[in-house]
Formats: structure tokens, sequence, C-alpha cells
């Protein structure tokens, strides 16, 4: 860590109380280079927003991580607000919305919060079709993390602020986007209708 920083009793831009906190710090992420993660919490009112900004310069880029053991769920995760998500063999994609946050964490974090869309989805579901298949989405997602079967995590970023690091790369598949590819990427970051099936955030 080089650098950290806590600022306290700002005001709240939700309920305007002088209670908001804001907690920063920059971190030097092996094989990927500086990052800034700001964390920002209201005492008053419960705000909340979390960001991971990538601080050097780097080109639009695609990963690709295949996960079937549960030494994957360890491998660092750095999720830009920019930054789409696809599980191809479970047909989802989580891409950013208006107020998406980034993070730094790992496949298992990052697992969790798939799961947790996942099953809120299948709460409010009305039909027993869509029950059934976030049931099979998450079974096939521990399937992979107990390595009974294999699922494939791809982060892309038109901007180049996110990554999946591993300390082997043996199971690691970069690529750099072309320009056309960044820029349709760009084009459905703030888009405010989510098609059926997508997952925003």
């Amino acid at each position: 860590m080089k650098y950290k920083m806590e600022l306290s009793d700002l005001e709240c831009p939700v309920c305007g109380e002088k209670a908001l906190m804001v907690h920063g710090r920059v971190d030097e992420i092996p094989h990927f280079g500086r990052v800034l993660e700001q964390f920002i919490h209201c005492k008053a009112c419960g705000y909340r927003h979390s960001d991971v900004m990538c601080l050097e310069d780097r080109e639009p880029a695609e990963y690709r991580y295949r996960v079937n053991s549960p030494e994957d769920l360890r491998v660092r995760v750095v999720r830009s607000p920019s930054g789409f998500v696809e599980i191809p063999e479970l047909g989802i994609e989580v891409k950013p919305g208006p107020a998406a946050q980034g993070f730094v964490s790992n496949i298992e974090g990052l697992l969790r919060r798939i799961r947790e869309r996942v099953e809120t989805a299948a709460k409010w579901a009305d039909k027993e079709e869509s029950k059934k298949r976030a049931e099979e989405i998450l079974r096939r997602m521990d399937a992979a993390v107990s390595g009974e079967d294999e699922i494939t995590i791809v982060l892309k970023d038109p901007y180049g602020h996110s990554a999946i690091v591993p300390e082997e790369d043996d199971k690691l598949e970069v690529r750099e986007l072309d320009e056309e590819e960044a820029e349709e990427l760009r084009s459905r970051i703030f888009r405010p209708l989510v098609p059926s099936g997508e997952y925003s955030n």
C-alpha cells in the first residue's frame, strides 16, 4: 500500500448532513499496476458507495479465466465501473449501469455478488421456468468451484481499467479489444433499459 486517506464530517449528497466518511487508499497490484480504492459512507442516512480507479494508462482488454477448482476462488479481480462481466456457459452478463461501483476482490467475491442477484431474480420470478433456470445457474456455479464442472469468467473493459490477475496464468487468456469493440461497449455502459436476462450493476 502506497497511500491512505481518510476524511470525515463531510456533507452527504443524499441527506445533507455533515456525517459523510471517505476512505481511500492506493494499492499496487502485481501484474496490473496502481489502483485507487474509495469507500464512502454516511453515518446519518446509511448512504454507501465504493469505487476503484486504475491510475495507469491501459489499453481496452478482455480477460478470460476458467474456473474449475476451489483454488480459483482466490484469484484477484479488479472490476472498475466500466467493466462488463460474463459467464457464457450460464448465459449471464453483468454490465455497468449509471450507479455501477468498482471493487477489488477475488473470483469468490465476484461470484457471491452474481449469486445474490440470481437469488433475488429467482425470488421475484413469477414463472416456474425462470425459477428453475436460476436454480440451474446456482447449481453450476457451485459445481465449478468444487471442481465438478467448469465455467468461464469473462471481464471486458473498454477503458482497460478492469482485470483478472492470477498468480499463475495458465488458465488466463488476455486480448486487446479493437477500437470498434471498445466503442460498442462504451455505448452500452449508461443505456437506461436492460434487456431481459441481463443484470446491471
